[in-house]
């Protein structure tokens, strides 16, 4: 098991096997938490939210365009639907990962 060495102000360097591992670069964000008598690092992912905004408009454009005469109102149910799914896996591979 690689070791690290804690520098001033808490930086540390993560060994160079682990970042390739987990396509860790220069920038990337990690989420810190203490799981028992261990600090876990993972990779996030942050967004733009206005950048977000733009891609969820485009999915929909794309959405409507190939759904025509079906009601917005469906399409709508539908994609919340989608959402909520992938929210409930990306909550079971956190807990997964956690475990």
């Amino acid at each position: 098991m690689p070791t690290v060495k804690v520098l001033r102000n808490g930086q540390l360097t993560l060994p160079k096997r682990l970042r390739e591992q987990l396509h860790i670069s220069e920038g990337d964000i990690l989420e810190a938490e203490i799981q028992a008598d261990a600090i876990v690092l993972r990779p996030k992912v942050l967004l733009d939210k206005d950048q977000a905004w733009q891609k969820l408009k485009a999915v929909m454009e794309r959405v409507g365009r190939r759904h025509k005469g079906i009601p917005e109102e469906e399409i709508e149910r539908d994609v919340l639907e989608a959402i909520r799914a992938m929210r409930r896996a990306n909550a079971d591979a956190t807990a997964q990962s956690r475990a």
